[in-house]
């Protein structure tokens, strides 16, 4: 295994994103100019960026307040930001939503479920499109947690992953794979991924990227390695620049395989993941309860995993890879 760290932030650009990301990535919907008024609750929406899998996530996070009585625009106000793909922006996004008083704060991805847990303890906090809550520090165990946290963790179906894996590329000796080490969530998967292909003989080759400009690159170090493959699950800097992922793969003529099911059509050959939508929209039944009245202390945090197989037959026609029965078979249950 070998760990490559390739470097260019500077404290200048990571200011100016701040900047930025306070500024310009704010967005309201029509009822939060005026939040609280009316007696209507007041929820902060904070995620990691725009992408496929938080749309999805979203529209099961609304769709889970609707069963439970509440609506946008009607008894729900919604101050939705995101930190445009940068770590360094969401703490500054946590402490607008808190000097806005909101009701609650929800938030969508690790990265952004860590820094709730150290800065807003004064806040009640539900989380979903979180793989691991315990990784990213909202407790010990999913019953013993922070007071004020609770929510749906959704870990990916890693054995599941490495399967795959075996049975698009037979004979396979080393797979390359990017993340960001500053993702608990990434830490954790790659940690787990890591001892279930020592125990095959496969070698992971990790490469590190601090920062959305970096994943090109560390994807180009990363099938430079003598793989047979990449492989790159939920960290959130890496699909934010999963184009790039895709370009330097491509140009490798290496098979990419993900656990992210709605960025699959985009260049990957195959995915084994999660669908978040019902990881949503149990968020947002939690949600309710909380603004209801419930302790999230109280609430233990909730796994829900829906396992997906997508498939891109166009890019496997590329690689001339040919998927096997039991593969097709998988994706067609999905």
């Amino acid at each position: 295994m070998t760990i490559s760290r390739i470097t260019r932030r500077s404290m200048l650009i990571q200011s100016a994103a701040s900047a930025l990301a306070l500024a310009g990535c704010r967005r309201f919907s029509a009822g939060a100019a005026s939040s609280g008024r009316g007696g209507n609750t007041r929820i902060g929406l904070l995620y990691f960026a725009p992408e496929e899998g938080a749309d999805l996530c979203m529209r099961g996070i609304f769709d889970g307040l609707k069963e439970q009585g509440l609506e946008k625009g009607r008894n729900l106000d919604i101050l939705s930001a995101h930190a445009q793909g940068e770590i360094a922006n969401i703490p500054m996004l946590l402490q607008n939503f808190m000097s806005q008083d909101v009701d609650l704060i929800l938030t969508m991805t690790t990265p952004c479920l860590t820094a709730a847990c150290s800065l807003a303890r004064n806040k009640h906090v539900v989380f979903t499109y979180c793989y691991d809550p315990v990784a990213a520090g909202a407790g010990t165990s999913f019953t013993s947690h922070l007071p004020n946290i609770t929510g749906v963790g959704s870990f990916p179906p890693v054995a599941d992953t490495v399967d795959l894996i075996q049975k698009l590329v037979p004979g396979v000796k080393a797979v390359g794979t990017v993340y960001n080490t500053s993702e608990a969530n990434s830490v954790k998967v790659i940690s787990v991924a890591r001892e279930l292909f020592k125990k095959r003989g496969i070698a992971l080759e990790e490469v590190i990227a601090t920062n959305t400009s970096e994943v090109f690159q560390s994807a180009q170090v990363a099938c430079s390695r003598k793989v047979q493959a990449m492989w790159v699950t939920g960290d959130n800097t890496a699909l934010q620049s999963f184009d790039g992922i895709v370009k330097a793969t491509k140009n490798a003529k290496l098979p990419l395989i993900i656990n992210d099911p709605e960025f699959t059509a985009r260049g990957a050959v195959a995915c084994v993941g999660l669908g978040w939508y019902p990881a949503g929209k149990a968020g947002g039944v939690v949600a309710a309860r909380v603004i209801r009245g419930e302790d999230p202390g109280n609430v233990p945090f909730q796994e829900v995993a829906m396992q997906k197989v997508v498939l891109n037959q166009k890019a496997a026609n590329t690689l001339g890879i040919v998927f096997p029965p039991e593969v097709i078979k998988a994706a067609a249950q999905a």
